[in-house]
């Protein structure tokens, strides 16, 4: 029985795919869904850099950044889903995502497949290393 579903988004068209068939999922076995944005430290340079503005008041860092992503994203699913969950998560994309399936003990990893130009690269780097080390199952959607 799948309990702990997770998904990883960025705001793009093709991780909101992911999400959106996470939660379809999600509802279809009661599981719950937890939707998480990776903010990466070492690529800001160990320190705290502004992120996108949050109307006109400030700008975010990119901790909050990833969290207002992910709670966005979530609250457009919760309709769908009603057990769900959002949070940012610390570290490279894949490598979080792997923590946090593991931290979990999750059931199921969602990504979405960007398509990376090249004829040995069908997935993108972000699904190819969740799939290579995941601790579950993994459910790539074909966003392109």
């Amino acid at each position: 029985m799948i309990k702990t579903i997770l998904v990883g988004v960025d705001g793009s068209a093709s991780s909101r795919k992911a999400a959106t068939v996470a939660a379809e999922l999600a509802a279809s076995t009661g599981a719950t869904l937890h939707v998480l944005t990776a903010v990466d430290p070492r690529s800001q340079g160990g320190q705290s850099e502004p992120g996108r503005p949050l109307g006109d008041a400030r700008l975010l860092t990119p901790g909050e950044a990833a969290e207002a992503i992910a709670a966005e994203i979530a609250g457009s699913l919760d309709s769908v889903v009603p057990h769900i969950e959002s949070s940012p998560i610390q570290g490279k994309p894949a490598d979080a995502l792997v923590a946090e399936a593991t931290r979990l003990g999750a059931d199921l990893i969602v990504v979405g497949n960007r398509r990376v130009q090249g004829l040995g690269r069908l997935l993108g780097s972000v699904a190819a290393d969740v799939a290579q080390h995941a601790p579950c199952d993994v459910y790539i959607v074909k966003t392109v």
